[in-house]
């Protein structure tokens, strides 16, 4: 049986009530060029902290799970952060996963919690033909959400409309907050996908410029441009440029200065209070740490 979800609106803040119990927040409405959407990782903001530890998720997928942390401090490590303003339309996760890239992180993130026993219940007008997400209403001729080229069609299932708020845009943010914060096999669909990303960059920095050998902090640092994308179109000969140099791990941490120097002290830091980084090595041979 699906889970009826309530709106509750006091200003400018969105929370939702599932049911018949307690209501918990789920975003601000916010402008943002041109566009207005939600977002819920602000100071002072109602938020319920669910907070990425990778101490808790260790057992299952080891190192790989302390390997994704720095990124996620980063990101500010929230299972339940949202945004709903941007081209990306629908922004979820302490990954930041965006529903804009075609077989990107969110479109196979999503595909995995429809694989979950609870799918029904939250989302009961959706499901998976040929491993894509589609509208199921009338079984008979459902509607394909997703492709090799394009996500518009899901992105204005989760977010119709970018020059105001909707009551679906809210309803879905309020469904995948509510999912995520009951179960813990939800929160592990994000810890798997952020992990298959950055295997997936990992591969990818080894294609591009040999990483063999490198300390986990260097490569930590790569997965984290990469997955950010802030040094656009000259990533790959800057990523090149630092590993030639002396002081690569340095190097690495001033790409994308000064726009992004908060985030890179962050992650100096983050990488600092991690000494399994400095002793972990990319190994090609095994695609693995070492």
């Amino acid at each position: 049986m699906s889970i009826l979800f309530t709106i509750i609106r006091n200003g400018n803040d969105f929370s939702c009530r599932a049911a018949d119990q307690l209501q918990f927040f789920v975003g601000r409405r916010v402008p943002y060029e041109g566009n207005i959407g939600l977002y819920n990782i602000f100071s002072g903001s109602r938020l319920t902290r669910l907070i990425y530890e990778a101490a808790n998720f260790k057992d299952k997928f080891g190192f790989w799970a302390s390997f994704i942390e720095p990124t996620a401090i980063c990101e500010g490590r929230n299972f339940l952060t949202l945004n709903s303003y941007d081209r990306a339309a629908f922004t979820f996760g302490f990954g930041q996963f965006a529903a804009h890239v075609p077989n990107g992180d969110f479109v196979r993130y999503f595909r995995a919690m429809l694989g979950l026993p609870g799918a029904n219940e939250y989302f009961p007008h959706l499901g998976l033909i040929d491993e894509r997400i589609c509208r199921t209403e009338n079984p008979d001729a459902p509607v394909v959400l997703e492709t090799d080229e394009s996500t518009d069609k899901l992105m204005k299932y989760l977010n119709p409309d970018l020059s105001e708020v909707q009551d679906a845009e809210v309803i879905a943010a309020a469904k995948l907050i509510h999912w995520t914060t009951n179960s813990v096999d939800a929160q592990a669909a994000q810890v798997n996908q952020m992990i298959a990303t950055f295997r997936s960059l990992m591969r990818r920095a080894e294609n591009r410029v040999g990483i063999d050998g490198r300390p986990a902090a260097q490569c930590a640092v790569i997965a984290d441009i990469l997955h950010q994308g802030r040094a656009g179109r000259m990533t790959w000969p800057l990523i090149d440029s630092a590993l030639r140099s002396p002081n690569p791990l340095d190097r690495l941490l001033k790409i994308g200065l000064p726009k992004w120097e908060e985030r890179l002290r962050t992650l100096r830091r983050a990488l600092a209070a991690r000494p399994e980084f400095q002793v972990k090595r990319w190994s090609s041979a095994h695609e693995e740490f070492v």
